[in-house]
């Protein structure tokens, strides 16, 4: 390489550390100003202002370290500190959600305590979802929109859905548990964290206030008596839907609210991280305590790694042979081979046979989430008001048998090889998602909905006026004698079989519902009708 290559290269990394030296001083004095007036507002005063900042400049020593030599810089920076904080406050945006998370989930918190440890470990985990919305919040604020379909925005909201996750767990653990109303509660407007990446929160946060109402409702049922602080805890809690509300119609109406010509996104989240570290940060210890330790010495300012030394000359080196050989002109076919004229395919066709060009392989498959890592939910059989929930049963050997009353509804749902034996006139019945199952049922007033089954059964003993399927296949339905004029409706199904009590002996015949329907366009408007194949 020519000398005057060289020079080139060297000059060019030489900006290129300066800039990065550039980058870690400013970026230093960002940390710097802001641990001071952080550690100031946590002392109240209590600690003169020279140790506030040999604090601040340890902190940023350890978070942040760098590999140039900063401290002129650091102490330069610290000098300003004390003033620079002094003068910069809050947005009214974080000021008032902090007031909104202080007034309303602070007060659930201590009142979750005197329920139950889980209401209280979800309570706290919803408190804390809320309060990494802050980071969220202030980064909108200096950042421009971004893609919300990304997957680093998705990365970025994973605290918010484990969160939301954690309190669906905890309901489902404690499905037994005395307070499970009080969980289901919370599990139910939890998604309410969602409003910030809402273009209508109002209408989201209204929503989930009145799903979970329903189960306030029923805690103030069950625990009128028992239990008075049942009252206090769903004023609170149905309060905090409310000043959320109020919030978000003052300030953030349309969701977070974003900077046109803001930095990046992610930029913006890495310079508030230090905001969710806030509320669970060790306190600061009394005074008289132990000083904190010294920060660790400097990195050399000029370290080079000799790897990366080789891997930028094999870099250089590469780019010099690609020039090299586009250089070279008509000359660069001198290496190629020659064929002979005894393997041209076009001039031999015997070997045309041998030589097919195959065909583009497909992807290979996406592999399937294995079914040991799938989460089993428990089986639940419990009634909620007027209706059963049955779900989540798999191969029982004995069936499970449902005393049901006229004015009860009954769902089945994601069920697996079970046999359902339902007593008694029902009001509804509903057959959702399941595999392989059997309901035998006495009557039924409304009817009986079937949706996304397969392999199912059906046995009326009595009367059903209608039978509705929907996406299901591979079904039988035995019909007693008073139920023969039961109707049945059938929509993307397929396989479906009807046996009607009306041979000899009282015996089955067996009816296939139609499945090819024929469509002619007459007098103006379609008309429908089963299409027969006539041998």
């Amino acid at each position: 390489m020519p000398e005057s290559g060289k020079f080139g290269i060297q000059g060019y990394n030489l900006v290129k550390l300066l800039k990065r030296l550039e980058d870690a001083t400013a970026r230093l004095e960002d940390v710097t100003i802001y641990q001071e007036g952080y550690l100031q507002s946590k002392l109240n005063g209590s600690v003169d202002n020279a140790k506030v900042i040999s604090d601040a400049a340890a902190i940023d020593a350890t978070a942040a370290p760098s590999t140039v030599d900063v401290t002129s810089t650091t102490d330069s920076a610290t000098s300003k500190a004390p003033e620079t904080a002094a003068q910069t406050e809050d947005p009214k945006e974080i000021i008032a959600f902090k007031k909104f998370i202080q007034d309303n989930l602070v007060p659930l918190s201590k009142l979750s305590d005197s329920v139950d440890p889980a209401v209280l470990d979800a309570v706290n985990t919803l408190k804390q979802a809320f309060e990494f919305e802050i980071q969220l919040i202030e980064a909108a604020l200096i950042s421009k929109k971004p893609d919300y379909t990304s997957k680093d925005f998705a990365d970025a909201m994973k605290p918010l859905n484990e969160a939301v996750m954690k309190i669906g767990d905890l309901k489902e653990k404690n499905s037994r548990n005395d307070y499970a109303n009080y969980l289901s509660a919370i599990a139910d407007g939890a998604p309410l964290v969602s409003w910030v990446v809402s273009d209508a929160p109002l209408s989201l946060v209204s929503d989930f206030k009145d799903s979970a109402q329903f189960w306030t409702n029923r805690i103030l049922k069950t625990f009128k008596d028992s239990d008075p602080n049942s009252t206090a805890w769903v004023k609170a809690f149905l309060n905090m839907f409310n000043e959320l509300i109020e919030f978000v119609k003052q300030n953030l109406t349309t969701g977070l609210k974003w900077k046109a010509d803001g930095i990046a996104f992610t930029d913006a989240m890495k310079q508030f991280g230090s905001e969710v570290a806030a509320p669970v940060a060790t306190p600061a210890p009394a005074a008289g305590g132990p000083p904190p330790p010294p920060p660790p010495p400097p990195a050399a300012v000029f370290e080079v790694n000799d790897n990366t030394a080789a891997t930028t000359s094999n870099e250089d080196g590469s780019m010099d042979a690609v020039f090299k050989q586009l250089n070279q002109g008509a000359d660069i076919t001198k290496g190629l081979k020659k064929v002979d004229r005894s393997q041209m395919t076009h001039k031999n066709p015997e070997l045309r046979a041998s030589s097919k060009v195959s065909a583009k392989t497909a992807p290979p498959p996406k592999p399937k989430k294995p079914t040991a890592l799938t989460t089993k939910k428990p089986p639940r059989k419990e009634l909620s008001g007027n209706k059963w929930f049955i779900e989540n049963y798999e191969d029982e050997t004995e069936p499970i048998f449902i005393e049901a009353n006229k004015d009860e509804s009954i769902f089945i749902g994601k069920c697996v090889n079970v046999l359902f034996q339902i007593k008694g006139k029902v009001n509804a019945i509903s057959l959702s998602e399941t595999d392989g199952c059997s309901v035998v049922l006495d009557s039924s007033i409304s009817g009986l909905d079937i949706i996304k089954c397969h392999k199912f059964g059906v046995q009326v003993e009595e009367s059903i006026p209608q039978i509705s399927i929907d996406k299901s296949d591979s079904g039988t339905i035995y019909l007693s004698k008073q139920s023969l004029e039961t109707e049945i409706y059938s929509s993307c199904s397929t396989s479906i079989n009807v046996n009607l009590p009306i041979g000899e002996d009282d015996d089955y015949v067996e009816y296939p519902l139609p499945e090819q329907l024929q469509h002619k366009f007459i007098d103006g408007k379609f008309k429908s009708s089963v299409f027969e194949h006539v041998a």
